[in-house]
């Protein structure tokens, strides 16, 4: 499992756990927040890195197919 996923399951676990514990008078407010905020920041993190990881993906199945097409010119000939 890779670190940021660890980070923000813990996250998720202590917000439901805050959450569960906050009962009708709302002591854990802050802390909540403060947490849903570092769990949009990993999320935007993760987002950021798939597109990043979408475009590497793509740029690889370009070159693929420029190799095969010049295999295919080549075995043409």
């Amino acid at each position: 499992m890779k670190r940021i996923d660890v980070v923000e399951l813990y996250v998720i676990k202590r917000i439901e756990l805050l959450e569960r514990a906050n009962g009708e008078y709302q002591i854990n407010k802050k802390e909540i927040a403060e947490l849903k905020e570092v769990l949009d920041v990993i999320n935007r993190v993760n987002f950021d890195k798939q597109v990043r990881d979408d475009k590497e993906l793509g740029l690889l199945s370009d070159t693929l197919d420029k190799i095969d097409k010049c295999l295919s010119k080549m075995e043409e000939d």
